[in-house]
This record gives structure tokens, C-alpha cells and sequence, in this order.
């Protein structure tokens, strides 16, 4: 689900972070209101029911996002923010309520048949559910079948589920008829390629041609009379002969050179750039770009020279190559990507980057990186985001410009850097369609890059990988398209979540911060992850995969180890405290010190496992410290983790790590841990 809003919604970390916070929210809703429908959840008739609903609304959402989003909106229309939180929260609260639901009257149920409290039991078992999904999807479904038939195999084991149940209550009958509807259901689905039919309501008046859900993204490719157009997530990558963006990306930088042979060209080599870095007598060209499926797709719909004998294909992240790369020296390096309005875009606008990339060059190379233009025109938000990237740059290379065009393309250099761009492809008798003499020319070049670089401000911050200012910059920027007021907004949705974390039992507070601690510190380990290695898509699944593993150990096995008391219950606060201490210092330790790949996802794997322990640990302390029904504690319980996982899914990734980085943001929650150890031993004295 959090693939298709993102394709819908064209999302970042913001977006993410708030579509996993209305989904924690509303299951926690749903568990506190579980409460009050506890003689019917107990019911086997309302567990079958649930699961029906469970089997066919994630089919219904899915369908829905798409639909919806193109008649309510328009084509082409920016999404605001505000609109996104209640489109979600509408979209996601019948399945999130029913889920929720479901919990605390299934902890009753296998409580009532142990005859005893076995709340963590349910709660380890709900782990290990989600840790075979997580697998089973993540791995496996979602990299080799579409969405829709991913989810109508969801829809199967849901209704087997209940088909199962019913025949073993007795009520064979009902269970052959829901069988053959199972049946008659699943094949209507497989053959009705809902898939394309819901992409066809996001791209209106075009021809889907191709699309492809690949373990990076969503690819589609779509026709307009003459013209392929690509897009990935939702979106827009480039039209098919976009001639000027092409050669504006190319030439601006080649020309700087006054003999390239060794090239680095990082994404978008399929939009056309390889044809024109060909039209210099370079001996090499390295085109490094993550998704091996965005190759395919090039060699379908583009007619680019990718099997030139110069051209080398590298599909890894690029980030990794270059710290990787020990043997080869550029003379050009063009980095052709969207935006640093993500972190896992920034890393490739921070100095540690551009340190890193500069041990690859030779002599007297040239960088290029873009940015979106503003004409000659910055308001604050973009002379933020232009000036952070400008000094970033200024920091490494003896020689910076801004030329203006399309976008904004930042050259560096330690040699000379010329804005004679039309005089020098003249020289070398490079022809151009856009590019040249009729369209531009050498003085207006240069008076609008002087322009552009008369507001540059060198009193903004240095983009680093840790401090990600050009990404808080970014969302700024972005926010400020909207006019609405964000105060309000975000004053709407903290209030009820804070008069709810208000009235929460002492004993509930616990678990409240231990789950805003375990969500923040998975969101941190992802992003370090990316930084510190490169992004790979499999370690984002390996992550939570291992943290589900931490939650099964702590919450069934070490359990059993560790005396129930008010004093442990406090001492695992501290510990949770004492671990984010150790992450930043780790994580700092990592970023400084050249360590082997395999000892990092190691390192990395471990230190999820634990915080998932002691997470564990600390929820099934909570079930067993208090004396009313189980199924009111499983619920508060339930609700209090999800109340405080939500909330730290939404300010980690999207505000706390932008503002203070990723060190101080752990400092943060060790802190609020301590508090809390404090405050528990506080209430045990009294």
C-alpha cells in the first residue's frame, strides 16, 4: 500500500512517514475500540467476518487511490500535504480499524484457552506474522507478480483462513460456498488486469505502453501521439527527444574539458545523454544506474546507443560504485538525478559525497549536478537549496558555476571553467540542435549565470550526510507552494494524539516511548544504511525482517528469563537510553572508519535485532504488570506502542532528522528514555 500512495502521490520521507502514521494510528484506534465491542470480538462469527473484509478492502484501497485520485484532482495538480494525511487516513481506516480490532480479542481468546495471561504470546505471534509476510512479499511477490495479483493472493489465505474455521465449527456447507466463490473470485481478478486499469485513471488522455512494479520503483511508460513519455513512482523522469533538457545536460559540462576520454555518467543515460557524450572522442563511458529494469525499458522505447563498444552499463547504486572504485579516474563526471527532495537522494548533494567522488577524478576534472530552475528569480526557500549546494561544492572544487537553462547546473572544477559554451562546441565542430548559435548565445550565458550567482548566499549551512540541510531546505521549498496553513494542520493532528498520550496509565507511558524509540531507530538505521553503504532495496526489508525477529525473542523467550516487576520494567527504559547512546556513537564510528561490507550489515543487522528485543521485552513486561481483563490491557497496550510508533515515524524522518541529523536525533530519544526510566521509578516510590 505504501508503494501505490507513493506512485499516486509522487511521495518522499514526508509522505512515507505520514501514510505509516495514519496506518499506526488507525490500528491503534481500532485496538482501543476493540474494547468496546469485546463480547462480539470473542465471537467466531465477527473473527470470519473481519477476515472477509480483511481478504477483499486491501483489492478495494488499492483500486480506490488510483480512481479517486483522478476524479477528485486534476491532472497534472501538486498534492498539498494536508491533502495527503486525510486521502490516506480515509483510504486506510476500514482495514487499519478492523486489524486493530482483531488484537485484543484474539489475545483474549488464547488467553482464556491457556488460562492464564498470554498476551505476549499473541504479540510474539503477531511478529512472526509479520516478519513470513514481510519475507514473503518483500522478496518474492512484489518482485516477480503485479500489485493486484499480490494482493488478491492476500485475499486467498484471508478467506482460507475462514473457510478453515468454518469447516472446522461445523458449518461445512458455508465453507464449500465460499470455497468455490474463492475460486470463482481469484480467477475473475487474474484475468481482469486491474493493474492497467488502475494506471490508466492516473495517466488520462495517454497510452500505457509498459509498466512494471521492479524492487526500486514503478515504472510506467506511456504514449502520446508520437512521443514515449517515462515515469518512476509517479514521477515524471523525461519525454522521448526532449532535445534541449538532453543537450543542456550534457554540453554545458563536456564542453568545460579540453580532451575528455574517461566519462561518468550517473542515471538518466537512457533519456538520451549517451547519444550526445558520444559526439566527443571520449575512450569511456561508465553509465551507472541503479534499476536494471530502467535499462530495459530504454532499450525498448529509446534509441540510444547502449551497446556502443565505449559504453560500460553498471547497475548498482552509485554511491557504492564510486567508494568502491579504487582502478578507474573521470575526466567528467554528469549526475543526472531528481531533486534532493528525499534522503536518499540528498546523499548525493553532501560533502561527503562530492569528497568521495573527488578521489575518482583526475586533474583539473568537471563536475556537473542540477537542480530545479527558478528562472532568474530565488525566493528564500530556493536561494536556501542553491546556496547550501553552491558552498557544498565551493568547499572541494577551486571553481564553481551556475549555468542557467532548464535547470540550474551547478559545473565545478580545479581548472579553468569557461561560459563560452558556443564558441567552444563551434571549435570542435560539435553539432547541436538546440545547443548552438541560433538559439544561444556565449554573453547571454554569462550574464545570467553572474545573475544566479549574485544571490548565492555563503551564510547557509554545508549539505552533509548526517546534517541534511539542502533536504529540510527542499521540503521547505516545497511546503511553500501550498497556501495553507501548516500550524493549524499540524496543530488538527498532534492535539488528539497528545490528549490521548495525556491520559495514558504510567505503565502504557513505557510502551508509548518504547515504540516512538523503535520506529525512530528503525528510520535511522535506514537512512545511516544509505549513507554509510548505498541504498539497496534488500537491506530495507532485511531491517525490518531482523527487528520482527528481535520482537518474537524478547516478547516469548527472554521473557521467561527476566523477573515482572516495576524496577525491570524501568530498567529496560534505561537500557533502550543507554543503546541509542551506543547507535550514535556506532554510526559515527562507521561514517569515519573504512569498514568491510560484510562486518557493516553485520553491525547494522545486529543492532536492529536488539532494539527489537528490547522492544519485545518491554511490551510483554506491560502486559503482565497490570490486574484489569486482558483484553483492556492487550488493547491500551496495543494502542500506546502504535500511538508512539506513529508519531516517530512521521517527526524522525520527515522534521527531527532534517533539523538536527541523525546523530543528535539519536541523543533525543535516549534522552526521552531516561525520562522515562525516571519517571516510572517515580511512581514506583510513590
Amino acid at each position: 500500500m505504501i508503494r501505490e500512495f507513493l506512485s499516486v502521490y509522487n511521495g518522499n520521507e514526508l509522505i512515507t512517514g505520514m501514510i505509516l502514521a495514519n496506518w499506526m494510528l488507525l490500528t491503534g484506534l481500532g485496538s482501543y475500540l476493540g474494547k468496546l465491542f469485546e463480547n462480539q470480538i470473542n465471537k467466531l462469527s465477527f473473527i470470519n467476518f473481519s477476515h472477509i473484509l480483511m481478504a477483499i478492502l486491501p483489492l478495494i484501497i488499492a483500486f480506490l487511490t488510483y480512481y479517486l485520485r483522478s476524479i477528485i484532482y486534476p491532472p497534472g495538480k501538486t498534492i498539498n500535504l494536508a491533502e495527503v494525511f486525510f486521502n490516506s487516513f480515509i483510504l486506510l481506516s476500514p482495514f487499519c480499524l478492523i486489524t486493530g480490532m482483531l488484537f485484543p480479542g484474539l489475545a483474549a481468546i488464547l488467553s482464556y484457552q491457556s488460562k492464564s495471561n498470554v498476551i505476549n504470546k499473541a504479540y510474539s505471534i503477531e511478529a512472526l506474522g509479520s516478519l513470513v509476510g514481510g519475507v514473503l512479499f518483500n522478496f518474492l511477490l512484489l518482485v516477480v507478480l503485479k500489485t493486484f495479483f499480490s494482493l488478491t493472493i492476500l485475499m486467498m489465505i484471508n478467506l482460507i483462513a475462514v473457510i478453515v474455521n468454518l469447516f472446522l465449527s461445523g458449518k461445512k456447507i458455508t465453507s464449500y460456498i465460499l470455497s468455490g466463490l474463492t475460486i470463482m473470485l481469484t480467477i475473475t481478478i487474474s484475468f481482469s488486469d486491474i493493474d492497467l486499469r488502475a494506471l490508466q485513471y492516473l495517466y488520462p488522455g495517454q497510452d500505457i505502453a509498459y509498466f512494471k512494479d521492479t524492487p526500486y520503483s514503478k515504472i510506467v511508460v506511456t504514449h502520446t501521439e508520437d512521443q514515449y513519455n517515462f515515469y518512476e513512482n509517479g514521477n515524471f523522469l523525461f519525454s522521448e527527444d526532449n532535445t534541449i533538457m538532453i543537450e543542456e545536460s550534457t554540453h554545458y559540462a563536456m564542453i568545460q574539458h579540453s580532451d575528455p576520454k574517461n566519462v561518468l555518467l550517473i542515471s538518466g543515460g537512457i533519456s538520451g545523454m549517451i547519444n550526445e557524450i558520444l559526439k566527443y572522442k571520449i575512450n569511456t563511458l561508465d553509465y551507472v544506474e541503479q534499476n536494471p529494469d530502467l535499462i530495459n525499458v530504454g532499450e525498448l522505447f529509446t534509441s540510444n546507443i547502449l551497446h556502443d563498444s565505449a559504453v560500460s552499463v553498471i547497475n548498482k547504486d552509485a554511491r557504492l560504485f564510486i567508494k568502491k572504485n579504487k582502478n578507474k579516474k573521470y575526466d567528467v563526471v554528469l549526475i543526472n538525478l531528481p531533486d534532493p527532495s528525499s534522503a536518499q537522494i540528498n546523499r548525493f548533494y553532501t560533502l561527503e559525497f562530492f569528497e568521495e567522488l573527488k578521489k575518482d577524478l583526475n586533474e583539473k576534472a568537471i563536475v556537473s549536478i542540477s537542480l530545479t530552475s527558478t528562472s532568474n528569480y530565488l525566493g528564500e526557500e530556493s536561494r536556501k537549496i542553491n546556496s547550501s549546494v553552491f558552498s557544498t561544492l565551493k568547499l572541494l572544487f577551486e571553481h564553481v558555476k551556475i549555468i542557467p537553462g532548464g535547470l540550474n547546473y551547478f559545473i565545478a572544477s580545479d581548472g579553468q571553467l569557461t561560459y563560452s559554451i558556443i564558441e567552444q562546441l563551434e571549435l570542435r565542430k560539435i553539432k547541436n540542435e538546440y545547443v548552438n548559435r541560433n538559439y544561444l548565445d556565449d554573453q547571454r550565458i554569462e550574464r545570467e549565470s553572474r545573475i544566479m550567482e549574485n544571490v548565492i548566499s555563503d551564510k547557509v549551512a554545508i549539505n552533509n550526510d548526517f546534517q541534511p540541510v539542502v533536504y529540510l531546505y527542499q521540503l521547505q521549498y516545497w511546503l511553500s507552494h501550498f497556501d495553507i496553513n501548516y500550524f493549524i494542520l499540524i496543530t488538527l493532528i498532534l492535539f488528539p494524539i497528545f490528549y490521548s498520550f495525556l491520559k495514558l496509565n504510567f505503565i502504557n507511558y513505557g510502551v508509548f516511548i518504547t515504540g516512538f524509540s523503535a520506529s525512530s531507530v528503525e528510520v535511522i538505521l535506514i537512512i545511516a544504511f544509505q549513507i554509510i553503504y548505498g541504498y539497496t532495496y534488500q537491506m530495507l526489508g532485511i531491517i525490518i525482517t531482523f527487528f520482527m525477529a528481535g520482537l518474537l525473542i524478547g516478547s516469548i523467550f527472554l521473557i521467561n528469563k527476566i523477573t515482572i516487576g516495576m524496577r525491570n520494567y524501568s530498567i529496560i527504559q534505561y537500557l533502550i537510553g543507554i543503546y541509542c547512546i551506543l547507535l550514535a556513537l556506532v554510526l559515527y564510528f562507521l561514517r569515519s572508519s573504512l569498514v568491510s561490507n560484510f562486518l557493516v550489515h553485520i553491525i547494522f543487522i545486529l543492532l536492529i535485532t536488539i532494539m527489537g528485543v528490547l522492544t519485545g521485552v518491554q511490551f510483554a513486561l506491560a502486559t503482565k504488570l497490570r490486574t484489569i481483563s486482558i483484553s483492556k490491557i492487550a488493547a491500551s497496550t496495543y494502542a500506546s506502542d502504535l500511538l508512539g510508533a506513529a508519531i516517530g515515524a512521521i517527526l524522525i524522518a520527515a522534521f527531527l532528522i532534517p533539523y538536527f541529523g541523525i546523530i543528535k536525533v539519536s541523543l533525543i530519544v535516549a534522552i526521552l528514555n531516561f525520562i522515562t526510566g525516571l519517571y516510572i521509578l517515580l511512581k514506583l516510590k510513590k
